[in-house]
């Protein structure tokens, strides 16, 4: 328990980066419902399991480093961006209730008394029932940075092997209904495919080019053999393959020969698999083929006019850009980069980077001329405070405010990267004052979110009754809010409440019964048709586990009657459903200890 009070759990307002509205109330439905269990910490890496529609629960895994949350993931197929509903449920029961968590010493500390020989004898144990852990060592050994051999090369098999072993459950039938689908291991292939990235950043091209290569092979063959054209993920894994090739090879020194071999092969997977997927290699062609030989492009790198990619450039060009932009950054050719970037247009880019080489001035003058977006304010802001540049950095935040369009309009568009939503968060975290309380209620007005309306109630201090009364007009005019009831109520506005759940279908039951007991002498009607709506539902369909939930219902619905002073009706409707439930041995009793009332 000790342990579980000094660890530094995330702020309940984190939870609102991390997804949509929709997904935090199911979430939060998962959280009230109890649906999370077995809370373990060791060390940063606390795991729970979340129950949801299979029959064994799913599996969540939080990565907490200084009460802020670094990584999750979850064993259920949802992938439309952000998180989960199961990662919500989990940090929501995290942070509320925390006494749930069970300490236990982190791996590094039950390793740790081992001598070698013990070691070796654990692991070769569990290698006997565990044979991918063989490939896995073999693996992680291959591509660990002092693996390479005595002319400084890897030996690509152990990953070939390993990618094969992870695709080795594509094709196996799920269910008759289910039909045929992928089972390998998505997260590990991408896990496998980013063991290239040491050796990018350590600026070895050829290296990175044999990892990535042992694992496009067979992630070629297995497309090719089950053709996964709904399949999102392994869409982008093909493109990030392509990408960091394309980077690989840009900053490696590979020969004539070798170029035009690597070439013909990409070409060929390309045109293998262009029929029936995404056209994942074609920026990597794209560089074996130019490299940094472009006249054009050698004009732009010295400081000459733009644009680049020229005018007519496809997607594939301006992709490339990008690729040239990293491996320029990485090389420190700075000048090199600025050029491009400030040709390409990526002005965030160019005012990053000037930051980065302590040109703080002109890094804010760049901002102030070229700046369009809340999202780029931010990027550089982050730069400018890491950089211990804090006074500039709010500057650029608060400028940054002003570049934020109505958040209706930006999603129509399909511009989500001119949000102003996480730049307003970010300042009223960092900002103090008169901003602070600015950005905070741009936030609350953006997304009218419980979690920032909370956060603009704590920066507000002694100007919170003003800002609350705006932020209260706001979210009434707002055409949809899905916090909205849980909002008004908070405040105590039971009138406002029950005409916005009138107006809403998107309120969840825990929230609708909480303000039914709040409302029940003020509105008993509205309760009572509610209150007896939502038991009868769940009698009716016999839905025997969720059978205390319709007595919660009903008893409100009998504190309605009562403060209407209509006990009588009262009697004579749960003796009916006494009467027509009857046969339902878990309900009945419920039903009976509302006979005589409260």
């Amino acid at each position: 328990m000790e342990a579980c009070m000094a660890r530094k759990l995330p702020k309940p307002s984190a939870i609102a980066d991390l997804a949509s509205p929709e997904i935090r109330e199911r979430g939060l439905a998962y959280h009230q419902d109890g649906a999370v269990s077995g809370l373990v910490a060791r060390g940063d890496t606390i795991t729970a399991e979340v129950a949801g529609s299979e029959i064994d629960p799913y599996r969540v895994v939080l990565r907490i480093e200084d009460g802020r949350i670094a990584q999750t993931s979850c064993t259920c197929p949802y992938e439309w961006g952000g998180a989960c509903k199961h990662v919500i449920a989990a940090l929501l029961t995290l942070i509320e209730a925390p006494q749930a968590l069970d300490e236990r010493p982190p791996l590094a500390d039950l390793l740790a008394p081992l001598d070698r020989d013990a070691l070796v004898d654990l692991i070769q144990r569990r290698a006997t029932s565990d044979p991918d852990l063989i490939d896995w060592i073999a693996m992680e050994l291959t591509t660990a940075p002092h693996a390479a051999s005595a002319d400084g090369t890897i030996d690509p098999q152990p990953i070939a092997d390993r990618a094969r072993n992870l695709l080795a459950g594509h094709g196996r039938r799920a269910n008759y209904w289910a039909g045929y689908r992928a089972d390998g291991d998505e997260a590990e292939l991408r896990a496998l495919v980013e063991k290239a990235v040491p050796f990018l950043e350590a600026g070895d091209g050829r290296n990175a080019l044999r990892i990535l290569e042992a694992v496009a092979e067979p992630l070629v063959e297995d497309w090719l053999d089950y053709g996964y054209e709904d399949d999102e993920t392994s869409y982008l894994l093909f493109e990030d393959l392509g990408r960091m090739m394309a980077e690989a090879v840009l900053m490696g020194d590979l020969d004539p020969k070798a170029r035009v071999a690597l070439r013909d092969t990409l070409a060929g997977w390309e045109a293998r698999i262009s029929d029936y997927g995404p056209e994942s290699f074609a920026v990597a062609i794209q560089a074996l083929e130019t490299g940094w030989d472009d006249p054009a492009l050698k004009a732009v790198l010295d400081g000459g006019p733009g644009p680049w990619p020229p005018e007519g450039a496809d997607f594939a060009d301006r992709i490339l850009t990008e690729v040239r932009l990293r491996v320029l950054d990485a090389s420190g050719q700075d000048e090199a980069y600025l050029n491009l970037a400030r040709a390409a247009g990526a002005q965030a880019r160019v005012a990053g980077k000037l930051a980065r080489l302590g040109r703080i001035a002109e890094a804010v003058a760049h901002a102030e001329a070229t700046f369009t977006s809340p999202a780029e304010a931010l990027d550089l802001a982050q730069v400018l405070k890491d950089a211990g540049h804090g006074k500039e950095a709010l500057a650029v935040g608060e400028a940054g405010l002003g570049l934020g369009q109505d958040e209706a309009e930006n999603l129509e568009l399909g511009h989500p990267n001119r949000s102003v939503v996480p730049l307003a968060r970010w300042l009223r975290d960092e900002a103090r004052g008169a901003l602070a309380r600015r950005a905070a209620r741009t936030a609350f007005e953006a997304t009218f979110a419980k979690a920032d309306f909370d956060a603009a109630k704590a920066v507000a201090g002694k100007a919170w009754p003003s800002d609350r009364d705006v932020l209260l007009a706001r979210l009434s005019e707002a055409e949809r809010a899905v916090d909205r009831v849980a909002i008004f109520l908070d405040e105590g506005m039971i009138d406002a409440a029950v005409a916005a759940a009138k107006n809403s279908f998107g309120t969840h039951s825990s929230e609708l019964l909480r303000l039914a007991e709040a409302a029940h002498a003020s509105h008993p009607d509205w309760v009572i048709a509610l209150a007896e709506a939502r038991a009868t539902a769940i009698m009716d369909q016999g839905q025997a586990g969720q059978y205390e939930e319709a007595a919660t219902w009903l008893r409100c619905a009998l504190q309605a009657y009562d403060a209407a002073d209509r006990f009588d009706d009262w009697t004579r409707r749960i003796e009916g459903l006494i009467e027509t439930h009857k046969r339902k041995y878990k309900l009945r009793p419920l039903l009976e200890d509302l006979r005589h009332g409260l």
